[in-house]
């Protein structure tokens, strides 16, 4: 997963919503593919300065296919830490040498027993294939006044399993008592973000190529989590029928 310059913005204004930060965790190694003067705009030059580089931001700047522009990578645990964070990171395997290991398609384990102040996710349900259990294990993780912070695929065909509709997040996060305090749709994050607002639940077309979907969702309060019933279905539950 990534955290590219918009989303870290989004990150810096969760932690001063939240005064302080607290504890966080990511789906996947957030991954900053953040240009240095891009760090010393969100964090300011003393903090900026205190965020090394990581020894290998060669390889992961080729692996999100950035090495033309981004020699180096800085570390995510530094930065979330100068936001005041103490950071896990979930996986289902070893990728930047301190991950704990799960495997977010099926429940929880009944001893991975946490909660935390700040979820994010910027690019790891839709690689699950049970997406709607990843999705439930990441919000169960947030506690009551937490945040989770996601990006999700719009229109990036072939990039995971599964891309997803503005639906899919009103839908699931207003059953499940959160209240979602930011939402828009971005294309070309990384490179050039452009932002749009697309409809919650109406029918939309033509939404810009490589378009992603961003989120701020709080938990207000604490219920059993629960799989929701699409909207169109849930207000007309005899499909139009009188």
């Amino acid at each position: 997963m990534a955290v590219p310059a918009l989303l870290l913005d989004l990150l810096c204004r969760a932690a001063k919503q939240q005064k302080g930060g607290g504890s966080a965790c990511s789906a996947g190694y957030p991954d900053l593919l953040v240009e240095r003067k891009q760090l010393v705009q969100l964090l300011g030059e003393s903090a900026a300065a205190r965020v090394p580089v990581r020894a290998d931001s060669a390889s992961i700047a080729r692996w999100h296919g950035v090495s033309s522009w981004l020699p180096e990578i800085f570390d995510a645990k530094s930065l979330f830490s100068e936001l005041g964070y103490t950071l896990d990171v979930l996986d289902v395997q070893i990728v930047r040498g301190d991950e704990i290991l799960v495997d977010l398609n099926f429940p929880l384990p009944a001893a991975f027993d946490r909660s935390y102040d700040l979820v994010l996710d910027t690019g790891t349900c839709e690689h699950c294939f049970h997406i709607g259990q990843a999705a439930l294990n990441l919000a169960s993780l947030v506690r009551e006044g937490g945040l989770i912070v996601q990006a999700m695929p719009l229109n990036s065909y072939n990039h995971g399993f599964y891309n997803v509709n503005p639906t899919w997040f009103f839908d699931f996060y207003a059953e499940n008592g959160f209240e979602i305090l930011y939402f828009q749709g971005a294309s070309d994050v990384v490179t050039n973000p452009t932002l749009f607002e697309p409809p919650p639940f109406d029918r939309f077309r033509r939404a810009p190529d490589n378009s992603i979907l961003l989120m701020v969702a709080k938990r207000t309060r604490l219920s059993e989590l629960k799989v929701p019933m699409q909207r169109k279905y849930r207000v007309t539950p005899k499909l139009g029928s009188d």
